[in-house]
């Protein structure tokens, strides 16, 4: 933000930083694509490298699923307003991931597709 000589009065930009270890973040992401392979969240296959994590609670009140690949993240959630169980069998992977495939597909539809980095690519710490 400037005044109107062009002094500058509030600086907002990004100054990006290191948080995660870059080994230990390629690690986990591995780890989450297996989730889409081969694990609970098959049904969010896309046709594309993608990592994401199922949730239900234990009441099958709560159920979502949280994906990413590594242009975009997404988080779906699904469960009724008034805190009653949506019955039996609702589950992340059958209910959500889904929503998160159809959802993905259209988002990223005139994006090219990138895989993640491997953790061989990093120091391991």
């Amino acid at each position: 933000m400037t005044d109107s000589n062009g002094n500058i009065l509030l600086d907002n930009t990004p100054k990006p930083q290191l948080i995660l270890d870059p080994w230990a973040t390629a690690a986990l992401t591995d780890v989450l694509q297996g989730v889409i392979t081969r694990g609970t969240g098959t049904a969010a296959q896309i046709g594309r490298p993608a990592a994401g994590k199922t949730g239900t609670t234990d009441s099958q009140r709560d159920v979502w699923f949280v994906g990413y690949v590594p242009q975009l993240s997404t988080a779906i959630w699904v469960g009724n307003d008034d805190y009653s169980p949506m019955g039996s069998g609702a589950t992340g992977g059958t209910y959500v991931a889904p929503i998160w495939r159809d959802f993905m597909q259209r988002a990223l539809a005139d994006t090219p597709v990138e895989n993640f980095r491997r953790p061989s690519e990093f120091a391991k710490p």
